[in-house]
C-alpha cells in the first residue's frame, strides 16, 4: 500500500485567486499534477497532545495528516489496537473507529500500475474527454420549447462573485462544455458559496422548464431480459 509523505489542507476561495506555487510539486498516486498554494501553520490537539504543524495548501478537498507529521514526532499508528503511540515515551491514546463499509484509499503499483498508466484519465478530476474536441458518444439532449423566449433581467454581482463566475464559465467553455451564442433566452445567475469558502455558479431554469414540451415516454427496464434498446427506429437522440 502506499502512504502519503506531506500533510496536506484544502484551499480556500482566497487561496485559489492567487498564482500556484510553483516551486512545490505534489504528485498524485496516479501521477498527476495537484497544484499548491503556499503554507499554512495549524494547531492540531488529540485528546491533550497538542502539535504544531505546517500544512502545505493543495487543491484537495479533504485535509490530510501525514507521514511527515508522525515522523517528525515519533508518533506511530497501531491499527491492530486501534491507537496513536508515541514511539519515545511509549504513552498511547485510542482512535476512533473507522467506517463500517471498507474503503479503498490507495493502490498497490504492482498490481495496477501498468493500466493505471495505460487509462489516467479515469483518476482525474477534470471530464473524459479532451477540451474542445467533439464527445466520443451519439447522444444529444433537445429541448422542445412552446411559446416565446423567456429572459431575465440583468443582476448585479458582487466583485468577488463575479469573478468566481467569470473563471468558472471560461473553464467550461475552455472544456467544450459551453459556448458564448446570441441566443434570446437567459436564465437568473445565482452564486452558491460552498462549504471550503469556494463559489458554484447555479442557473434558476424555472420559467425554461414551465415552457417545454413535456413526453411520457419511459425508459426501458435495465433488469428486463427482454427489454431492447435498439428497436428499430431508436435513435441515440433525448428528446423532453
Amino acid at each position: 500500500m502506499m502512504l502519503a509523505m506531506r500533510s496536506v489542507f484544502p484551499p480556500s476561495g482566497e487561496d485559489l485567486r492567487r498564482p500556484p506555487d510553483l516551486t512545490t510539486c505534489l504528485t498524485a498516486a496516479n501521477g498527476s499534477l495537484i497544484l499548491s498554494y503556499g503554507t499554512k501553520l495549524l494547531l492540531i490537539s488529540i485528546l491533550g497532545w497538542r502539535y504544531n504543524w505546517k500544512f502545505i495548501i493543495a487543491d484537495i478537498r479533504t485535509p490530510l495528516l501525514e507521514a511527515d507529521f508522525l515522523a517528525h514526532f515519533s508518533l506511530a499508528v497501531d491499527v491492530g489496537c486501534k491507537r496513536l503511540l508515541n514511539t519515545q515515551t511509549y504513552q498511547s491514546l485510542p482512535l476512533s473507529p473507522g467506517p463500517r463499509e471498507p474503503a479503498i484509499c490507495s493502490i498497490s503499483p504492482h498490481q495496477y500500475g501498468s493500466l493505471l498508466k495505460e487509462f489516467p484519465e479515469v483518476l482525474k478530476p477534470e471530464l473524459r474527454q479532451m477540451p474542445m474536441t467533439p464527445a466520443k458518444h451519439g447522444t444529444y439532449h433537445y429541448i422542445k420549447t412552446k411559446g416565446p423566449p423567456t429572459h431575465a433581467k440583468f443582476r448585479q454581482l458582487p466583485p468577488q462573485c463575479l469573478q468566481e463566475a467569470k473563471k468558472a464559465f471560461a473553464e467550461m467553455e475552455e472544456m467544450g462544455i459551453c459556448k458564448k451564442a446570441p441566443s434570446p433566452w437567459a436564465s437568473p445567475l445565482h452564486m452558491v458559496q460552498k462549504a471550503d469558502g469556494t463559489w458554484r455558479p447555479c442557473v434558476d431554469y424555472r420559467r425554461l422548464t414551465w415552457q417545454q414540451n413535456r413526453t411520457t415516454t419511459p425508459c426501458p427496464n435495465m433488469q428486463d431480459p427482454t427489454a431492447s434498446f435498439q428497436e428499430p427506429g431508436y435513435s441515440p437522440k433525448w428528446t423532453y
